[in-house]
């Protein structure tokens, strides 16, 4: 077992950084999309690295480094014969770089398209685009000496701004053309689509920015000088691509949106990775900057265009891509590059730019056309609707459950079923309270054919005490009359008149006589069923309607003997203390003896008063008075 060099070491762990920035595409993603298609985007992510670094190990890694054909592909098979520490670790960190153009294409076609369509062309991407125009651009003979194409041109792209991040973003838009917008993106009602968690995709790009660090200070493929410098320029782009994205979005949009100040910070990575070795830290503070701009601006152009671009990956890493590797020949300080013109070095570099463009996105826009017609590439509308979650891999979050039984409720009608959602999830406090809701409405829809009587009651409740008042307490009894002369059922009417009230409303005021009121109807009503009536007939006068098949004088006596317990009790009145009776008057019926409403009112009135007469604080029934009593109804 042989040691190995510090270079090895570094490729191994700046490869291991850029591995990290698949996670950060994860949570950008995953955040910039709607809840119900994340699990997609994140299954996307996951399985397009597995598939480019098969790829890449199995053919795409020759294709790129292996013998070149006339400067235009590689040659050979997997990794040579005897590789070296040193050729895993080139290899590594180059696959992990395949894997980091294949992702781009995730989040700009999120939403809508097929998850096999995707694995199609993330295989048309990592097995067959990037390691092609890698070849052009980064393969060398083992002496060092260039022999892709654009390499003996002298084309600089030291990180990939064009070979990596505009490759993803050209077939990103390729796809976009062929697929199209997501519903109800554009026309007629067309809106935004918001990310479900912009905390989630911020950290993305904190995750992004961290493994950029390997992404860019790798590519030195040793250990030099130079690594200061270029995570120094890397930071300063991004933070400058951030604050001219917030800057320009402030004053373009009025706010600082927060998916421009995203793709700012990306913009800006984007932009100085072509560059980064060769730039100085001013010039990459103003070419990230530049790649802020560009994406604030480049995103309104696609919606413009009718172009639907999930999370502005187009802008965010061709566009600022494309500026990024002109930048170098404007920027670079003079000769940093060869021994070529800057006016020279800037035609090569646009050329570079042209050529991979012009490659990338006529293969890709003409293999998934052709693709599209025999798998089609996107989901059905029914799927996009659902989501992605679902309608792709059958998974599913707790708010997407709820918010598919609440429209399935809301489609159908049917609201007497309460939702289920799973315990100790983010969706269960909001289901306990939608259940909570529904139980009410069920309630109420039962009670619903009543209620619409009742509107025409409007005016037959007492405002002070909030019960029944007297026309309709007449109306009530009337009807229960009605009943007990059709099923032969009984019935009580009890009249109440509280003893003490006057001397109250003398001592203390009308207004601790209206309180006082107010606390003997809900003792009253608290001593009674929830199917009995009470109602205030007027002045300190109170009646009950019982019904029941089994009504008996001991029953009616009980609730009597309640109400002169609970109105016994002293009543508490801005600091005083008020003693009040009551006198209870009953009067039962039945169908056996029928009478109407006027006569058993009356009888119970009768009764009260012979209550009153005997002492107060008591009952009686009606029969039991000494002798007839003027009728107070």
């Amino acid at each position: 077992m042989n040691t190995i060099d510090g270079d090895v070491l570094w490729i191994l762990g700046c490869g291991f950084l850029v591995v990290l920035m698949q996670a950060g595409f994860t949570c950008l993603e995953s955040g910039l999309v709607r809840s119900k298609n994340s699990i997609n985007v994140a299954i996307k992510n996951l399985a397009d690295f597995c598939v480019s670094f098969v790829l890449f190990f199995l053919f795409g890694f020759a294709l790129m480094f292996g013998p070149s054909n006339g400067g235009l592909i590689g040659s050979g098979w997997l990794l040579g014969a005897e590789p070296s520490a040193h050729d895993y670790a080139f290899f590594f960190f180059q696959a992990v770089f395949c894997g980091t153009a294949t992702t781009i294409v995730s989040g700009a076609v999120a939403e809508r398209m097929r998850f096999v369509g995707y694995l199609l062309t993330a295989i048309l991407l990592a097995g067959v685009i990037y390691p092609i125009v890698g070849h052009w651009a980064w393969a060398h003979a083992a002496d060092g000496s260039p022999v892709g194409w654009l390499a003996r041109l002298g084309f600089v792209d030291f990180a990939g701004s064009t070979i990596v991040h505009s490759v993803g973003g050209w077939v990103s838009l390729a796809a976009l053309l062929v697929i199209g917008p997501r519903l109800g993106r554009f026309g007629e009602g067309g809106r935004p689509v918001e990310g479900h968690s912009l905390p989630l995709a911020a950290l993305g790009v904190f995750l992004l920015w961290f493994g950029w660090f390997g992404f860019n200070g790798g590519s030195t493929l040793e250990i030099n000088d130079r690594i200061p410098l270029i995570i120094v320029n890397t930071t300063l782009a991004g933070a400058a691509g951030g604050v001219l994205a917030l800057a320009t979005s402030w004053l373009r949009d009025g706010l600082p949106l927060a998916d421009r100040v995203m793709n700012g910070v990306i913009a800006g990575l984007v932009a100085v990775t072509a560059g980064c070795n060769l730039l100085t830290a001013p010039a990459a503070l103003l070419v990230g900057a530049v790649g802020g701009v560009v994406v604030v601006y480049s995103a309104p152009l696609l919606e413009r265009l009718g172009i639907d671009d999930a999370i502005s990956a187009v802008p965010a890493h061709l566009a600022a891509g494309i500026w990024g590797t002109l930048a170098v020949a404007l920027f670079a300080p003079a000769g940093s590059w060869g021994t070529m013109a800057r006016g020279e070095f800037l035609l090569v570099q646009a050329a570079g730019v042209l050529a991979v463009g012009l490659f990338t996105f006529g293969v890709s826009l003409v293999v998934l056309s052709a693709l599209d017609r025999v798998v089609r590439l996107r989901v059905t509308p029914r799927d996009e609707r659902i989501g992605l979650n679902v309608a792709e891999h059958g998974a599913t979050t707790s708010i997407l459950d709820l918010i598919t039984q609440m429209d399935q409720q809301a489609r159908s009608g049917d609201f007497t079923r309460p939702v289920e959602v799973e315990p100790e999830t983010e969706a269960h406090q909001i289901a306990a309270f939608y259940n909570v809701v529904l139980e009410k409405f069920n309630l109420e829809t039962g009670r619903r054919h009543s209620a619409l009587r009742k509107l025409e009651q409007l005016a037959n409740y007492d405002t002070l005490t909030g019960l029944a008042n007297r026309r309709f307490f007449f109306e009530m009894v009337r009807r229960a009359l009605a009943r007990s002369r059709r099923n032969g059922s009984g019935g009580a009417v009890l009249y109440l008149d509280l003893d003490g009230f006057k001397r109250v409303n003398d001592t203390l005021g009308h207004e601790a006589g209206d309180r006082v009121l107010k606390e003997a109807a809900v003792r009253i009503a608290s001593s009674v069923r929830e199917s009995d009536l009470v109602a205030r007939l007027g002045g300190d006068e109170f009646a009950l309607l019982m019904e029941s098949p089994d009504i008996s004088p001991g029953s009616a006596a009980s609730v009597a003997e309640k109400f002169i317990e609970v109105i016994g009790d002293p009543f508490q009145v801005n600091g005083e203390t008020a003693h009040l009776g009551v006198s209870v008057g009953i009067a039962l019926f039945s169908g056996d003896h029928p009478v109407d409403v006027k006569v058993i009112v009356r009888q119970a009135d009768h009764a009260m008063y012979a209550a009153k007469l005997a002492g107060k604080g008591i009952y009686r029934f009606h029969g039991d008075e000494a002798e007839p009593l003027p009728s107070m109804v």
